[in-house]
């Protein structure tokens, strides 16, 4: 599916807190996510947001973007950061039928949000971290199965796991993992073997290659 210049796509990410009307301590959890959300627009390559990360209520935010890979990179970057407490996703592909607002994804319309909207109400159908519309029937389907494998494992990492799953990336080598909370580098090795991290992130990597590369014509499924 190639992007034509004079009828560009874009991929809208719609993301909230799933089972936020349940959490004890719901306003500081939405000020968190605030936080979060936030931290995406930086988080993000600039040339990749067409309109900048919002937190459009207090527990849901949405975007746009040109890039998929960055949709799914944001989907995770906001999932590592917002640990235990768990996000829903869900990620449209399709055209924009406004004019594009780049201070704050608000007050547009067009088949990639009705995508995504679409995509993230089945997300909440079937209980899910991530769903995908507007590619392939075929590609959305293989997207939607590998995001299911992905939220098994990541459900099931420990509040220490999913600590060292971010420090991994933000520090690049577990030996700077271990200095960052004193412990030794064994301890960090056989605590990211025990929650597969590296297993997860080929995975979450794969699925916003595999996305990108359909929408500038490359592999299909």
């Amino acid at each position: 599916m190639a992007t034509n210049p004079d009828d560009p796509r874009y991929v809208a990410l719609i993301g909230d807190i799933r089972g936020s009307r349940k959490l004890d301590n719901r306003n500081e959890a939405q000020e968190e996510f605030k936080q979060v959300v936030d931290s995406l627009n930086e988080h993000v390559p600039d040339g990749s947001i067409a309109s900048r990360f919002t937190v459009t209520t207090g527990d849901e935010f949405q975007v746009l973007l040109t890039d998929a890979t960055d949709a799914v990179t944001a989907a995770v970057a906001a999932s590592d950061r917002f640990h235990p407490a768990r996000l829903r996703f869900g990620i449209g592909l399709g055209e924009l039928d406004t004019e594009v607002n780049p201070d704050q994804a608000i007050g547009m319309d067009g088949p990639c949000f009705h995508r995504a909207r679409k995509a993230i109400d089945a997300a909440a159908t079937d209980e899910a971290w991530l769903r995908v519309d507007g590619w392939s029937n075929a590609l959305d389907s293989h997207v939607n199965a590998m995001a299911d494998l992905v939220q098994c494992v990541r459900e099931d990492w420990t509040a220490r796991q999913a600590e060292f799953a971010l420090a991994l990336t933000e520090a690049a080598t577990q030996k700077r993992v271990a200095e960052r909370y004193g412990v030794s580098k064994s301890t960090v090795s056989e605590s990211l073997s025990a929650g597969h991290v590296r297993k997860v992130r080929k995975a979450e990597t794969s699925i916003g290659d595999l996305l990108q590369a359909a929408l500038t014509g490359g592999e299909r499924l």
